[in-house]
């Protein structure tokens, strides 16, 4: 229910909101002994009121010390002063706010001094309730986030504008991290590293939101599609989702370690060991930045995550290293981009994934005998991690040779075999581990998690392309820890925008 603006001259602003003060003090009074729950939603139901009346007079004073103002403003010739009524919905209600304003000759629009000196925005939701709105979207559905900023607030935004001010709460995502200063890290010892990582999440999108290619996928198979068994189990549909390009860069010191320490870690020792408990004296990252796009290609996802690193590195003091989960086109772009910028880093590829090929290749030397293969992975892994991936290529290839594998299976083994070498310099474990480089993606894959498929993958969640963009952009911000430097510097550049004739009067 909205609160109405009265201008009476001779009374006090706040004399309502006294009143209230005293319904509130009275019925805490009334209310004696009863349960503390009860008690303190008392209390704040009251002190809910009471806050909206002290805004509401708030505002009536502010009108009435304007008016007293009008007469000696500096009016150009033509200019017509109008007083004019607005509303504004904040976490204490609906307002209604009545203030003049002066419109100049030649001009259709009013400028409102009032507004300004308040900073408020056009729409009639307070910057308060957005960012409310905007902290609840970013954890939970769009449904849940209304009943949430309900609960919390007297204020209410209905879900199609709680889906407008989400988008224009992320609109300063780029420019902040743009125009940021790179934070500072004194913790850092001169060996520590300077690391950035890239990966891939889809996330299921309306049709209109896929990209071109996907959506003619889609139309295909829906074209193709027979309904057949209703409790036949259903394909898993690839049509229907748009990757986000996943960034993160951060620092840590380098962490040496053994093949003994990695396999432990991995439930692969060869002597049985159960696994080994992470050490406290690993390094976590630090100062770790994260971010997620649908609107932006690999190649832009790179470039931004290279633009952080040689921000927070411009000397280069730092060694520079890039993780990897194999993926071709994300290795191209991150190999292309260094050329163009004269930037040299260590690439190394995920442990992870290359262990996959490793079994892929084992299961063809042991004529699909799981046993047998995973003792041989342990077997060729313990030695990748101790010897030049070269020297291990030649091992693999002589078994192969003397095991005699049928035309199919060495055609597959040496395509297998063939991925390892020409990505041999990127996984040589071996030298990574004395020089104390990270070799497992844990990062980038955590951020796919927590960042993307957490909140994007909700059951039955299907996503307009701009909201989806604003939401990972709002869940970066908060994970990469700049959500209260972001929220100042978003309500800077939001004054600037509902306020431009300011920065040139």
């Amino acid at each position: 229910m909205g609160m109405a603006a009265q201008r009476i001259a001779c009374v006090d602003p706040f004399d309502a909101a006294r009143e209230e003060l005293e319904i509130v003090l009275k019925s805490m009074t009334e209310a004696g002994a009863s349960h503390h729950v009860t008690l303190e939603e008392i209390l704040r139901k009251g002190l809910m009121r009471v806050g909206a009346r002290v805004f509401q007079g708030h505002l009536d004073g502010l009108y009435e010390a304007e008016a007293r103002e009008v007469p000696r403003w500096a009016r150009p010739e033509g200019s017509t002063v109008r007083v004019r009524a607005r509303e504004l919905e904040n976490e204490f209600g609906r307002m209604t706010f009545r203030r003049h304003g002066l419109t100049l000759k030649g001009e259709h629009e009013a400028r409102f001094p009032l507004d300004e000196r308040l900073s408020l925005p056009k729409e009639i939701y307070a910057l308060s309730l957005r960012k409310r709105v905007a902290e609840a979207a970013a954890d939970a559905s769009y449904d849940r986030s209304v009943k949430r900023v309900d609960g919390d607030t007297d204020g209410h935004v209905p879900k199609r504008q709680a889906e407008a001010e989400v988008t224009r709460a992320s609109q300063d995502f780029d420019m902040f991290y743009a125009e940021r200063t790179p934070p500072a890290n004194d913790a850092l010892s001169s060996k520590g590293l300077q690391m950035g990582s890239v990966d891939c999440k889809g996330v299921t999108m309306r049709p209109e939101a896929l990209r071109d290619a996907t959506r003619k996928e889609a139309e295909a198979a829906r074209a193709e599609a027979v309904r057949g068994d209703p409790m036949a189990a259903r394909k898993a549909r690839r049509s229907d989702k748009r990757m986000a390009v996943v960034t993160a860069v951060w620092e840590q010191e380098p962490h040496k370690r053994t093949a003994k320490d990695v396999l432990e870690r991995l439930h692969r020792d060869p002597a049985g060991r159960r696994r080994k408990p992470r050490s406290s004296k690993a390094p976590r990252p630090q100062n770790k930045r994260v971010a997620a796009s649908l609107t932006k290609s690999v190649a832009d996802g790179v470039s931004e995550m290279l633009d952080e690193m040689q921000r927070r590195n411009p000397n280069g003091d730092r060694r520079n290293g890039v993780l990897l989960d194999g993926d071709e086109k994300q290795k191209e772009c991150v190999e292309a981009e260094a050329r163009k910028r004269g930037m040299t880093f260590t690439m190394v590829l995920d442990l992870i994934h290359v262990i996959h090929y490793l079994w892929l290749i084992a299961l063809l030397l042991n004529n699909g005998a799981k046993k047998k293969a995973e003792a041989w992975t342990n077997k060729i892994l313990s030695q990748l991690l101790t010897r030049h991936p070269l020297d291990v290529i030649a091992t693999i290839r002589q078994t192969a040779t003397l095991r005699q594998l049928s035309a199919s299976d060495r055609a597959a083994l040496d395509g297998y075999v063939e991925y390892l070498h020409k990505n041999s310099i990127h996984i040589h474990y071996a030298r990574f581990l004395e020089e104390g480089l990270p070799i497992a993606t844990g990062v980038i894959e955590g951020a796919c998690r927590y960042l993307v498929q957490d909140r994007m993958g909700l059951t039955g969640a299907r996503w307009g392309l701009h909201g989806a963009e604003a939401v990972l952009k709002l869940r970066a911000i908060r994970a990469s820890g700049d959500w209260d430097e972001y929220w100042r510097f978003h309500l800077t550049k939001e004054h600037a925008r509902n306020y431009p004739h300011a920065q040139t009067a």
